[in-house]
């Protein structure tokens, strides 16, 4: 199955135009107000495929049919987080996609948009020393996030977080929120599965920093 051709000319749409956060209403969770105030990232692993056999070291890059694709209900689930989104009023900022066609469908089908971003792509062997390296590169996409306006999304795999010191995006689909800290650390709000995005109901956990 190649998805490319569909996949890049929603990359080339242009980025809607940033607009200001509603003010949070009231008796509204604390979660989904501080979302629509912007100044976070959301690490949001790509969403269902099937059985997460490893693929990158067979994996052609640009050639979906040597990948783990979304599988129906992936696609219902992207497209489900992408009008939550747009539900709760979040103002979505850059969004950055591992080249991978399961990520980059998953930030095209809820998003519209998104840039291919090496950093976040599974490299061919994972050795501790490529485990290190992920979360490093993680890090800083989370660091240069600081200060930037809206929610910046950045849609990729699970060894990423890991790596990077987060909680285990498990199942697949399910997404962090983060909180990027002046020193270049970050703090995790919330962990969310793909349900839980239309009645923002997350499973908390203590925003310890990383």
């Amino acid at each position: 199955m190649r998805l490319l051709p569909l996949l890049f000319l929603l990359l080339l749409l242009p980025a809607l135009p940033g607009r200001a956060a509603p003010a949070p209403a009231a008796g509204e969770p604390a979660l989904a107000a501080a979302l629509r105030q912007g100044g976070l990232v959301v690490f949001l692993r790509h969403t269902e495929t099937g059985p997460a056999h490893p693929d990158s070291a067979t994996a052609v890059p640009g050639d979906c049919a040597t990948q783990r694709n979304l599988n129906a209900e992936g696609r219902a689930q992207a497209e489900a987080i992408g009008a939550a989104f747009r539900a709760l009023g979040v103002p979505v900022g850059a969004v950055l996609a591992s080249p991978f066609c399961r990520t980059v469908e998953t930030a095209a089908l809820a998003f519209g948009r998104a840039l291919p971003e090496p950093a976040l792509s599974l490299p061919r062997h994972l050795d501790p020393a490529a485990h290190a390296a992920m979360g490093q590169a993680l890090r800083g996409l989370v660091a240069a996030a600081h200060g930037a306006p809206g929610v910046t999304v950045l849609v990729g795999h699970s060894y990423h977080l890991i790596a990077a010191g987060g909680p285990r995006p498990d199942p697949q689909g399910a997404a962090a929120v983060l909180r990027p800290r002046a020193d270049g650390g970050f703090e995790t709000l919330a962990l969310l599965a793909p349900a839980d995005w239309a009645g923002l109901a997350p499973t908390r956990i203590a925003e310890t920093a990383r």
